[in-house]
């Protein structure tokens, strides 16, 4: 599991780097190519570390995830 994970991390980080603030789940697919509902329990179960630039994941209009304000 701590390889998807990894790949998720990557792809959030290249997401990242093209300013996109909230992306939808299909951005990480496209990177991954990781089943949709793999992605999400990923997301929904796992540590992640999201950049800074990201603040909300999106399938469609439901939210995942989004950061906690601090």
């Amino acid at each position: 599991m701590e390889r998807f994970v990894k790949a998720v991390e990557k792809a959030l980080i290249k997401i990242a780097e093209r300013d996109l603030r909230e992306i939808d789940i299909s951005e990480i697919w496209v990177e991954t190519s990781l089943p949709k509902d793999f992605i999400l329990e990923i997301l929904k179960k796992e540590n992640l570390k999201v950049p800074d630039r990201i603040s909300v994941i999106k399938d469609g209009e439901e939210v995942i995830w989004k950061r906690s304000k601090s």
